[in-house]
């Protein structure tokens, strides 16, 4: 029956709608809740602010290491570089640290293509490696995905001789005690120690120490299947900043060379010398060793 006046039933008091949508809510904010928790702590990063640069960094070293162990084509000549962190905006408000490495290549006149093709097939699989040529085939483009948010690329053109492969973490949040060391390197090898005599008897000497080891510094990276490629460096070698390549070996002709500067390749070891500010940087980077 219906009250007078009424022509159908009348209406649920609101309170009992309220508590009963109240309620609901409430459960559900515990649902959202509890399933944030549980995503956080069991769920891979879905982006690179969500694993800071100490996470990254065991990652970072891999891929520079899978990059030299692709790079190892004899023709060419490999520079590994030293870790860098520097300072970067996460948000306008957030500083945070993009910590990255080099390995650069130094190819023959008109083998960038070439040589970026080799270091893609090189390298895994699963890093989705690739080259993109435009502008009729004079601009190239690399790029690879390491994982873990990391990546691998350049941009040359393709008369270019040194080629710069960029490993970077990109922008992260900072953590605390971050360990840059890399592995343990090794004795220097004789190729440098030999080079840096070499220059020495062109220039005034070295700074810092008399070619035999003491001022030289090293960088070095796990490789993919096993052993270490090091660089060791030497720099403020003052020998003729503006001359011709000295201490190649016999029949041994440079990949690349510049006034003061040159590239070549002995074995398993790549030789580069660059200028730096009147002086001379010298650098051998090792093949993937043991030990």
């Amino acid at each position: 029956m219906t009250g007078p006046g009424y022509g159908y039933p009348p209406p649920v008091r609101d309170g009992r709608r309220r508590r009963w949508a109240g309620g609901a809510l409430v459960a559900w904010g515990l649902v959202l809740t509890a399933a944030v928790f549980w995503s956080v702590r069991n769920d891979p990063p879905t982006v690179p602010e969500q694993r800071d640069a100490g996470q990254a960094l065991p990652a970072l070293r891999a891929a520079a290491g899978a990059v030299v162990e692709a790079a190892q084509e004899e023709r060419w000549v490999l520079r590994l570089g030293e870790l860098r962190a520097d300072e970067c905006s996460l948000t306008p408000v957030r500083d945070g640290v993009e910590i990255s490495r080099d390995v650069t290549l130094y190819v023959a006149e008109g083998e960038a293509r070439e040589a970026l093709d080799s270091v893609t097939a090189g390298l895994p699989p699963a890093y989705g490696a690739s080259v993109v040529a435009t502008r009729g085939g004079t601009r190239l483009s690399f790029y690879a995905d390491a994982g873990e948010f990391i990546a691998i690329e350049t941009m040359a053109n393709s008369a270019d001789r040194v080629l710069d492969l960029h490993v970077s973490t990109g922008c992260r949040p900072e953590s605390a005690g971050v360990d840059l060391s890399d592995p343990a390197a090794g004795p220097v090898p004789a190729e440098l120690t030999t080079m840096v005599a070499a220059m020495k008897a062109t220039g005034s000497g070295a700074d810092g120490g008399s070619g035999s080891g003491e001022s030289f510094r090293s960088a070095a990276v796990p490789c993919p299947s096993g052993g270490t490629a090091v660089v060791y460096v030497a720099d403020g070698v003052s020998g003729d900043a503006s001359g011709v390549p000295v201490g190649v070996p016999d029949g041994t002709t440079p990949v690349w060379s510049e006034p003061g500067e040159w590239a070549y390749r002995n074995g398993s070891e790549s030789v580069v010398v660059t200028a730096e500010n009147a002086r001379q940087r010298a650098t051998v980077t090792t093949g993937c060793r043991a030990g």
